[in-house]
């Protein structure tokens, strides 16, 4: 018995509903530069599947982007940042979004402010912002 084309559109639409349940819902990530009023940030951020490409952040600019994790629950996205202090040049690597570590610490908002003292991420069950990286230790 041979199937008509719209029996086959209707499996894959039920295949991705299916896939979009199981991987959970949009995440939005935002990364701001707080440093300092004269100070520009320039960031690179990708994953093994998407770049996003290098920005310049300037005082109070953020950059974001939404995605859906993958099926196999190993979304990374990860970014290097790079800043000119008064006596040297900053350079961090951080983990925008691990998926083990921030499906369930940031949720589906995922925000980095990167201030003057350290790197700071938005814990969203507390409404508060937690240091995870400090330029001082």
């Amino acid at each position: 018995m041979r199937r008509s084309g719209g029996g086959w559109i209707a499996v894959a639409m039920a295949a991705m509903l299916i896939t979009k349940s199981i991987c959970g819902k949009e995440i939005r990530v935002e990364i701001t530069n707080m440093i300092r009023y004269d100070k520009v940030m320039d960031i690179d951020c990708r994953s093994s599947e998407d770049d996003l490409g290098q920005r310049t952040l300037i005082y109070g600019e953020s950059m974001e982007w939404k995605f859906n994790p993958n099926f196999s629950k190993t979304t990374l996205y990860y970014c290097n940042a790079m800043w000119e202090t008064d006596t040297d040049v900053k350079q961090i690597h951080f983990d925008a979004y691990e998926y083990m570590t921030d499906n369930y610490g940031c949720g589906s908002d995922c925000r980095w402010l990167f201030t003057i003292n350290g790197l700071y991420a938005y814990d969203s069950k507390h409404d508060s912002w937690d240091l995870r990286i400090s330029w001082y230790l």
